[in-house]
């Protein structure tokens, strides 16, 4: 019940928030209709009465205060219905905004690892449609209950008696919210299993997945699945409507015992000379709305009931948005170091930490790589660096000013980054790179120097329109583009903050051929150095970390090892058993081409090897003279 009235109360008070004229009317004349309405029996009974006595004025009085009452209920009707739509629309606009600002608008996004946070969002995003459309339920009930209880009073009116039975409908009230409440219950219980099925149905329809789907005969299997998800979620549901329908069933045997009583009871007095026939056609036109207004009110009952639940899960997703500390600092935090400070991080529901504890400097200025096995914790690396994620112990400072003290969409304003799992915005080509940076979006000076930071000028190039071209296969006559070019893409909306203090680049090079990274690499080393801008790579190609800074080695979640190239050579540890195997791996591949008669002019590229040595010492194929055939060695 509190959440209902908590919800009821969300509702109502949106709709005053957002459109308080129109929302004062639609309340206001929704009950005044069934006041108006109430007196339209009472123009029957007087012109019955007025026709079987032979009171003409009776009659006539009756008649008139039918059809004045008929024409302005109408009226009335017709203006509210119109105000109710529009306010409807505007009120579903709003909590479209308002969920867009719950999901997307958090400061962080943890609550996206959060099992609680992603059921309800899945339940709110199945229902959305109800949230606009909770208005009208909540409106028709307030109608269907004023003239309930407006037929109930002209009923004790009639006949005392007759005041018992509202009584009645108690149960069926009862049974229609125990109804509404498992099948809510049900739902919820099976929001997990309808995650699955969406996303059985997502990877079935995704251009992406066709392929693969094909190759291996997949579809079969994905709608075995899809199905065998459905049926998982269905089944309590279906249960929990039938045992509700049941209940409601009884509900209603009960009320139309009462109903009937209550006929009979006017019936007999009609006969016994003590009511006239007008007061016996009142029983009987309330009697009438009485059962209209009870089947519509257990009907729109039910729907209002179900849409307060969504408003519930709604305010269930509320409670994970953060307000605005105004306490914190506001100004942005200058550059210097990095320095993570005994940090770790586990998600929701996981007691094993993803990352640390670990203590961690990142020097004005350096480029740092970040490498490791999958799993090593390196993206949750990056996200802590972003301030995406809140440390769960430890702590993060920049020229000793902790980061935690400064707001996380402060902070990732001086912050550039492309992440492995891109977006790819399907935008116009100029829109896809230059909301890196919103304050130059229209500026194509800006999206030009972008593109050509990033070595993505040739894409754009390439289009049909340019920066114009329409981006994607959402909108017709889009133009959709590899993967290695969405990913050039992401990286020229990397560099369209100019002077960032970070910059993270989580395997920028993933969708790229080893032409396109080495030129990446080398772009990126020759900017990083010359301004106080930290750049973190995180790859797993040795030959694009070994000229970084510094080398930060990571293995399930703990820091390994940390330091140059040649020192973590030196150091003959984890990071120079990695980068041989690395190593070994591309000399073997070119070895075999050349013995196989493939390639026998092949060259192998100094920076994609290194070399054994007699001695067993790792030797780095960029100290080989330029163009040294690794096989001639």
């Amino acid at each position: 019940m509190r959440t209902s009235l908590a919800a009821v109360r969300v509702l109502v008070g949106t709709a005053i928030r957002v459109d308080p004229p129109r929302a004062v009317l639609v309340l206001t004349l929704t009950p005044l209709i069934n006041i108006l309405a109430g007196g339209q029996p009472i123009g029957i009974q007087w012109m019955v009465d007025g026709a079987t006595g032979r009171q003409l004025g009776q009659a006539v009085a009756g008649a008139l205060l039918l059809v004045v009452i008929t024409i302005a209920a109408h009226q009335i009707t017709s203006v509210a219905t119109d105000l109710r739509l529009v306010l409807e629309q505007r009120v579903a606009l709003e909590f479209d905004r308002r969920l867009i600002t719950v999901c997307a608008g958090r400061a962080h996004i943890d609550h996206f690892q959060d099992a609680e946070f992603l059921d309800a969002a899945e339940l709110v995003r199945q229902r959305r449609g109800q949230l606009g459309g909770a208005l009208s339920a909540f409106v028709e009930n307030v109608n269907l209950m004023a003239r309930f209880v407006g037929s109930a009073g002209l009923l004790a009116l009639a006949n005392p008696v007759l005041a018992l039975l509202p009584l009645f409908v108690v149960p069926l009230a009862f049974a229609i919210r125990w109804q509404s409440r498992l099948v809510s219950t049900a739902e919820q219980a099976g929001a997990e299993t309808d995650r699955l099925r969406r996303s059985m149905f997502s990877l079935a329809t995704d251009p992406a997945a066709a392929r693969e789907l094909r190759l291996y005969r997949l579809s079969g299997e994905i709608g075995a699945r899809h199905r065998a998800a459905f049926a998982a979620a269905s089944g309590p549901r279906e249960a929990a409507r039938l045992k509700g329908a049941l209940a409601v069933a009884a509900g209603w045997l009960l009320y139309s015992i009462g109903l009937v009583s209550g006929l009979f009871l006017v019936a007999r007095a009609v006969i016994d000379g003590t009511a006239s026939a007008g007061q016996a056609v009142l029983v009987v036109l309330l009697g009438t709305r009485l059962v209209i207004a009870t089947t519509g009110l257990g009907w729109l009952f039910g729907w209002l009931r179900r849409t307060l639940d969504t408003i519930g899960l709604y305010l269930r997703l509320v409670r994970y948005a953060e307000d605005a500390d105004e306490s914190r600092e506001t100004d942005r935090p200058s550059r210097g170091d990095l320095v993570l400070h005994g940090v770790s991080f586990s998600y929701p529901g996981r007691p094993v930490p993803a990352l640390g504890p670990i203590d961690l400097r990142l020097p004005a200025g350096s480029t740092v790589a970040v490498v490791g096995d999958n799993g090593a914790g390196k993206s949750t690396l990056v996200a802590l660096l972003a301030g995406l994620y809140p440390p769960s112990s430890g702590s993060i400072t920049l020229a000793g000013r902790n980061l935690a003290d400064t707001p996380p969409q402060l902070w990732r304003r001086d912050i550039a980054a492309c992440f492995q799992d891109f977006c790819r915005f399907e935008f116009s080509a100029g829109e896809t790179v230059g909301v890196g940076d919103l304050t130059k979006l229209g500026d194509p000076d800006a999206v030009a120097g972008a593109l050509a930071a990033a070595g993505a000028a040739d894409v754009v190039a390439g289009l049909p329109s340019g920066v114009d071209t329409q981006l994607g296969r959402t909108l017709p006559g889009g133009t959709d583009l590899s993967a290695g070019q969405w990913q050039k893409l992401a990286l020229a909306r990397a560099r369209m903050r100019t002077e960032p203090a970070l910059v993270l680049l989580d395997e920028p090079a993933a969708s790229l051929d080893p032409d396109s990274e080495a030129e990446l690499l080398r772009r990126l080393l020759a900017a990083g150095p010359t301004r106080a801008v930290i750049t973190v790579i995180v790859s797993h190609r040795f030959t694009t970390v070994r000229e970084a800074d510094l080398i930060v080695l990571l293995d399930k979640g703990e820091l390994v090892e940390v330091g140059t190239h040649a020192e973590l050579i030196a150091r003959d540890g984890r990071y120079a058993h990695m980068y041989a195997l690395h190593a070994a791996a591309y000399t073997s591949a070119a070895e075999g081409e050349v013995a196989a008669g493939m390639h026998s002019d092949l060259v192998v590229d100094p920076r994609q090897v290194a070399l054994h040595g007699a001695d067993g010492d790792v030797q780095a194929a960029g100290d080989l003279p330029v163009g040294q055939s690794a096989a001639g060695q």
